[in-house]
């Protein structure tokens, strides 16, 4: 039986694309391999992002060929979108594979395979994505991931996203989603991460009103669900609705990523962001206010076209008044196709450089103070299946999203939330210890 190894770059939405794929082939007769191991087949899911995702992309293409001259090769996901033509150009690939043909890959491959009736050649992209697909299970990790929409129309200056997944947006009906989680809970996940191209829209596209209150108050009720969380969401689509829901459901992850990208309405305007810093800024101390243990985390974007050293200063000063717990820091890159790749006044490369190491060094001294005030409570962690540190503890996150290297889990702990004592911090971990041997947290 012929094997197949996947590799995935990108977001949590790829992620969960790639585990369809995997049960798609797996229920076609396909033996999966560990992600990256040698196999007969290899199923790329690529991201475009940055161009440094570009690279990054056709640097494992090349070592897949090189390594595995004799192996086929088939590249997915948002790059091979965006430039399919280019992909299916270099050595070896053999197919590149549309987002929206992504469920479907067992009825190409098995033609590519058996019939020679698809050879070197691209499935045509489409905004049709399929969202009625189903999972079971999720290789490879402890969280299950469960993608509730896809597309997106905000068309931000500088993002290339909705011209490789979709300008309309499409959410999952909800019983479609509580059918996943079902089955997922019933294979022993205990935390669902619910994700989408533009979460915050969920429902907008529906006939009937529905927002992402709904989902997690039907979440909720599934037996063997602990917790739930999201992946990220847009400051513009956090509201009241969901804080409260939130603040009130036991199950709920005290935790939001919500991306800021600038501290300088000039920037942000520049941007296409339908907010501005103060209204981020009301929006923080709104959640706190309702939900004082919470972890925020962002994402900002540094050098974009533009962009002065007093709109980079701002960015800083708002997400150290707004003692962020976790920064994501990105450079510009610039998308052709964008409008923000024609925007006059580049930054030069050293600068942006300079401010992603300031913002970088800003991010990581935040979550050490966030860390900080967690010493000597207790929280709930989700244990892991992997070793980490120094002393290459089990870790895991808790509810706020924080890491935690537990020094007394053993494998009896993992996929079970525990009640840890948090004790100290090493590096860019808390460490903790289990209040109870064994003990199940109810929720």
């Amino acid at each position: 039986m012929r094997t197949v190894s996947f590799l995935t770059l990108g977001c949590k939405v790829n992620q969960y694309d790639t585990q369809v794929m995997r049960e798609s082939l797996k229920k076609a007769g396909y033996t999966l391999t560990k992600d990256g191991e040698k196999a007969d087949i290899y199923v790329l899911n690529t991201c475009t992002v940055t161009s440094i995702s570009d690279r990054k992309s056709r640097q494992i293409i090349r070592k897949i060929k090189r390594q595995n001259p004799q192996s086929i090769l088939i590249v997915t996901g948002c790059y091979a979108e965006r430039c399919p033509d280019e992909i299916l150009s270099l050595d070896g690939v053999d197919l590149v594979l549309s987002n929206k043909d992504k469920p479907f890959i067992d009825q190409f491959l098995n033609n590519l395979l058996y019939h020679s009736c698809i050879s070197n050649c691209i499935s045509k992209p489409s905004d049709d994505i399929d969202l009625h697909t189903h999972i079971t299970t999720f290789d490879g990790q402890t969280r299950a991931i469960v993608k509730i929409e896809d597309g997106c129309d905000s068309m931000c200056s500088y993002c290339i996203v909705p011209y490789v997944r979709g300008k309309r947006i499409k959410s999952r009906p909800i019983d479609s989603i509580i059918h996943e989680v079902s089955d997922l809970a019933g294979n022993g996940y205990k935390e669902i991460v619910l994700t989408g191209i533009h979460l915050g829209a969920y429902g907008k596209d529906l006939s009937y009103s529905v927002d992402l209150a709904d989902v997690l108050n039907e979440i909720h009720k599934v037996d063997g669900i602990e917790r739930i969380r999201f992946s990220s969401i847009e400051p513009m689509d956090l509201t009241e609705k969901i804080i409260d829901t939130v603040s009130k459901l036991p199950k709920c992850a005290h935790h939001f990523h919500i991306p800021l990208q600038s501290g300088s309405d000039r920037i942000l305007n520049l941007m296409r962001r339908s907010y501005t810093a103060s209204d981020f800024e009301k929006l923080i101390i709104n959640i706190r206010a309702k939900i004082p243990d919470v972890g925020i985390s962002s994402d900002i974007m540094v050098g974009f076209p533009g962009e002065t050293d007093q709109d980079f200063k701002a960015t800083c000063d708002l997400v150290s008044r707004m003692k962020l717990s976790r920064l994501h820091v990105f450079r510009y890159s610039p998308r052709e196709g964008t409008p923000a790749s024609k925007f006059p006044n580049r930054v030069p490369d050293r600068i942006s450089s300079k401010r992603s190491d300031e913002a970088i060094e800003l991010g990581h001294r935040l979550m050490i103070e966030f860390y900080s005030q967690m010493i000597g409570q207790t929280h709930q962690v989700l244990i892991e299946d992997t070793r980490e540190g120094k002393d290459q503890l089990l870790a895991g996150w808790t509810s706020n999203y924080a890491r935690v290297l537990v020094k007394d889990a053993d494998q009896n702990d993992i996929g079970h939330i525990r009640k840890i004592q948090i004790i100290g911090i090493d590096e860019n971990h808390l460490i903790g210890i289990k209040e109870c041997e064994n003990e199940k947290i109810s929720v």
